[in-house]
């Protein structure tokens, strides 16, 4: 069975978002964080994003591929994410638009567990907030690698509002980053 591995950037108090969409507090260009998601990604084959997200990560992948102010990083993830199988839970979209990608709309459980039966290699869920907290609420989740950012919002979007359950996790590992970020790994128990 594939491994699902949520991965998220959030601030110290839960958010992925600060009040009104706020971005700016995202340390974006981090080459330690760089370094860490790219060994992560190593082990994985499939990517899995909410309608909602979607538009907004191709647009931006896709472009960056032929940008000449993208970042060495920014330049890698996006020939990886060019080349790597991306699933789309949506309901209404009916083509992605890109090539490497599939549109889902089943149920969610059954659609995740469904793919975790597949052969491959570890699946990551990529975002958005919305569907992060859905698929957390399956219970499918296998590790959750979250990469805290050392600062406070006090509002915003949250992956953890609207949980229906209580999940107990074990440490797994844990990196502090020079820039204050800390990389915590925990696995479902």
């Amino acid at each position: 069975m594939r491994k699902l591995i949520l991965s998220m950037q959030i601030s110290l108090d839960g958010f992925v978002e600060g009040p009104g969409g706020d971005m700016s507090w995202l340390l974006k260009d981090d080459n330690d964080q760089w370094q860490d998601l790219f060994e992560m990604l190593q082990t994985v084959d499939l990517f899995l994003l909410g309608g909602g997200m979607f538009p907004d990560y191709r647009a931006f992948w896709k472009q960056a591929l032929t940008n000449p102010q993208s970042s060495a990083n920014q330049l890698a993830y996006a020939k990886l994410a060019d080349k790597t199988k991306h699933i789309v839970f949506s309901r209404t979209m009916k083509d992605a638009g890109w090539a490497n990608t599939q549109v889902v709309g089943g149920p969610l459980p059954d659609e995740i567990a469904k793919i975790k039966a597949t052969p491959g290699k570890d699946i990551q869920v990529v975002g958005g907030a919305k569907f992060a907290a859905a698929i957390m609420d399956t219970g499918l989740v296998d590790e959750y690698r979250l990469r805290i950012n050392p600062t406070i919002l006090g509002g915003g979007k949250s992956i953890f509002r609207d949980q229906h359950w209580r999940y107990k996790l074990e440490l797994i590992g844990a990196k502090t980053l020079k820039s204050g970020v800390v990389i915590a790994r925990y696995r479902t128990k």
